[in-house]
């Protein structure tokens, strides 16, 4: 095993502490050395990975946005037609928060806050700029094939992750009326029905008020 190999597996080993005691405990009370007694390993040995708590709170919470990130794309890409591709989106990110249920309480609890109190990481800005331009170009490929009206494509895909987040968000709280399926369904046909085709002249109801009259 080569040197490289073990301080992967060692800093990973860091990040899966550091989720679980930021799920437990939360960010503003969760210290340094409290990731260090769960990953088993000295505090000093934790800060040749890390060199503070913000730094190994941002790194547990970018690498799991990037690896949701990436299965929501492959999920996205393999789709055909808009409507299923936004469906793949929201479904990628319930079940991940699913199955990752420390990662969705540190970014439903923590995330909102550390954009007030700190400036954005670099990684962790570009993550989120890349995802929301990835959305957006999926958009604009929906309005060239006329499956979505003219609209702009950056604050419709920042309405799609903010319905998503509010997704996320009832997950957490275990609502017993949540039921991730039909929550899906509705948000779906609720952001298609906003980015949807405009009727055509014929369909409006002057131009059929018209017709009838000409035809009586």
């Amino acid at each position: 095993m080569t040197d490289q190999s073990v301080s992967d597996r060692k800093k990973t080993s860091i990040l899966e502490a550091a989720r679980t005691v930021f799920s437990r405990q939360g960010y503003a009370e969760t210290a340094v050395d409290d990731v260090a007694e769960e990953a088993h390993i000295a505090k000093g040995t934790l800060y040749l990975y890390f060199k503070s708590k913000e730094e190994l709170y941002l790194a547990a919470l970018v690498s799991d946005l990037r690896a949701m990130s990436a299965e929501g794309r492959r999920e996205m890409e393999s789709a055909a037609g808009f409507r299923e591709k936004l469906r793949a989106f929201l479904r990628v990110r319930l079940n991940y928060c699913r199955s990752h249920e420390d990662f969705l309480r540190i970014y439903l609890a923590e995330y909102g806050s550390m954009f007030i109190k700190t400036p954005l990481n670099r990684e962790l800005s570009q993550l989120l700029r890349d995802n929301m331009r990835f959305i957006a170009r999926m958009i604009e490929q929906a309005i060239e094939e006329g499956e979505v009206r003219p609209i702009p494509a950056g604050a419709a895909a920042a309405a799609i992750v903010d319905v998503s987040r509010g997704l996320m968000e009832r997950r957490l709280l275990r609502w017993k009326e949540f039921q991730a399926q039909p929550e899906i369904d509705f948000a779906l046909e609720l952001l298609l029905a906003g980015m949807g085709q405009q009727r055509r002249a014929a369909q409006r109801p002057e131009a059929k008020k018209l017709s009838i009259k000409r035809g009586g």
